[in-house]
């Protein structure tokens, strides 16, 4: 493949990554090429383990200990990054090449603010070192560029203080602070809510025009890509499978791989579903509140946060009700209240006439039989020195059933949720995170409860697992009448799953109703802005959109 312009900024030519001995394949990347211009966006596309994280890594040299490039190269505005020695390549990082990583939180110093972990890149790099009040004035000019507000204060921040989409707003002020030539983005909106992936997509791509730069764009969602690439590149176990124009892949796709991907995508389009409005309402949520006080030190008064105010919904058998708003709309909050995980302030929540509120104790405990729940991260749900089959047994186990009638139990639940029986003996970190999520859906299952709360339950897996497990849960609420609250911020997936819809904004509920009414009528402004967010619009709006794809 060949760039935009001559020369590359990127090139990358017949690249190998070698994996060490005892690996599921012998290389992670295999005699892949490409290269990105100046002014031009790659994206790298494919599933968990493709190989598009060791091509970045391999980039800026930071490649894992016993992985190493095999054969090929990697050359940054004309410089092979292999062959640079540790003072080159700092000053490659940070200077001509940046990096933006997916999880921001883990890649900011916790106990530096902000203003002083990008002063620290500018001061890194710029021969002479500028003098201080003009590097501080460049990290609040950096800032107000990436959008944030009242600079001054959020240099002073931590990260712990900013929200998601600020702190990865700060990543790319870091990454902006040396004007780099290429500019590598792994996942960088994954976690996001659908309005803050596309303020953050339209920030890189601004940057991108008004500097010149390359960027490499490293995802799995071809919503994202419809968006912004101008090329993409297809991998499967470390090849090129295929590459061209956004137009050519997403249009006519020569690769049956590519097309399951791009059928994996949700396309927010709502299908017609049962009312289930004259079922049996088995969870009513009443008028509940919640507000945080957020301490931020001797000198700064404390800050009050609403996470709820007067919400109430009802749930029917059979049901599922999607939840969505952006990040701070107080869906996690809500989640974390039915379940009694946070004590709301005021408010009633009633499974089957039982005010979950006044119950305590084992009163509580038999009560929450009936309601499970099944958080985002996976492996962070499961105890990593617990064979799986111990923990999908062990709630069954607390309630009296026998040891051996609950681990049968659990190996014919994993086998359900589409794992072997043989599953129960090994270790969570044996398993892909898709398959981590399957475990916990299993482990959600085994108390038979009657409602199941998913909260952001697919949004850090691939489209393809992603699509995988959503009808995992829509053949097992239709199997086993399940009652469900999908709290997501992906607008695609609450269409293709959702009865009903329930919008939160600020901790109150904007707008509610039946999916098709929602999606196709929305009446609030905050709805609208929502819907008009969600990626890939203009490629999956329509079905047939790709060809050969009914």
């Amino acid at each position: 493949m060949s760039g935009a312009s001559d020369p590359a900024i990127l090139s990358v030519e017949s690249l190998s990554i070698a994996l060490p001995k005892g690996g599921d394949r012998p290389f992670a990347v295999e005699d892949v090429t490409f290269s990105i211009g100046r002014n031009e966006v790659v994206c790298l596309v494919g599933e968990s383990g493709s190989g598009k994280s060791m091509i970045a890594h391999a980039i800026l040299s930071l490649l894992p200990k016993g992985v190493g490039i095999s054969s090929g190269a990697v050359k940054v505005v004309g410089q092979d990054t292999a062959r640079l020695d540790r003072r080159a390549l700092r000053r490659l990082r940070g200077g001509e090449a940046a990096m933006i990583f997916q999880e921001p939180l883990s890649s900011l110093n916790p106990l530096k603010r902000v203003g002083e972990q990008i002063a620290e890149t500018i001061v890194t790099h710029q021969r002479p070192v500028p003098p201080a009040a003009e590097i501080d004035a460049r990290v609040q000019d950096l800032l107000g560029q990436v959008g944030l507000p009242n600079p001054p204060l959020l240099a002073r921040s931590f990260p712990f203080e900013l929200s998601g989409g600020q702190r990865q707003r700060v990543m790319i002020a870091m990454a902006m602070a040396n004007r780099p030539a290429l500019l590598i983005a792994d996942e960088p909106t994954t976690a996001l809510d659908v309005t803050t992936q596309r303020q953050i997509l339209r920030l890189i791509d601004e940057l991108r025009r008004e500097r010149g730069m390359g960027v490499l764009l490293i995802t799995h969602d071809f919503g994202v890509v419809a968006d912004v690439a101008d090329r993409v590149v297809v991998l499967r176990h470390g090849k090129v499978v295929e590459h061209g124009t956004v137009e050519q892949v997403l249009r006519h796709p020569r690769e049956a791989y590519t097309r399951e991907l791009i059928d994996a995508v949700p396309k927010a389009q709502v299908r017609s579903r049962e009312d289930k409005s004259g079922a049996e309402a088995l969870l009513r949520v009443e008028d509940l509140r919640k507000t945080f006080v957020v301490r931020r030190g001797w000198f700064r008064p404390p800050r009050e946060v609403v996470a709820a105010d007067g919400v109430s919904l009802t749930l029917h058998e059979g049901e599922t009700l999607a939840v969505v708003g952006e990040s701070g709309s107080g869906k996690s909050t809500l989640g974390r209240m039915i379940m009694r995980l946070t004590e709301p302030d005021s408010g009633a929540i009633r499974l089957g006439g039982q005010d979950l509120r006044q119950l305590r104790g084992e009163a509580l405990r038999q009560a929450r039989r009936g309601l499970q729940i099944v958080f985002q991260d996976p492996f962070a749900s499961l105890d990593p020195r617990q064979k799986v089959g111990d923990a999908v047994a062990r709630g069954p186990m607390a309630y009296g059933t026998s040891r051996a009638e609950a681990m049968e139990q659990a190996r014919a639940l994993l086998a359900r949720v589409g794992l072997t029986p043989a599953a129960a003996d090994r270790y969570p970190h044996e398993f892909s995170g898709g398959q981590r999520q399957r475990i916990c859906i299993a482990r959600a299952l085994a108390l038979k409860p009657r409602v199941l709360v998913a909260d952001e339950a697919v949004s850090a897996l691939d489209v393809s697992v992603q699509a995988q497990v959503l009808a995992l849960l829509a053949e097992l609420r239709r199997e086993m009448r399940l009652a469900m609250i999908f709290i997501t911020h992906d607008l695609r997936i609450a269409a293709e799953i959702a009865d009903r819809v329930i919008v939160l904004q600020k901790g109150r509920i904007v707008e509610e109703g039946p999916t098709a009414e929602v999606f196709n009528r929305p009446r609030e402004a905050y709805t609208r802005e929502l819907l008009e967010a969600i990626p890939g619009r203009r490629f999956f709006d329509q079905p047939g959109i790709v060809e050969g794809v009914a």
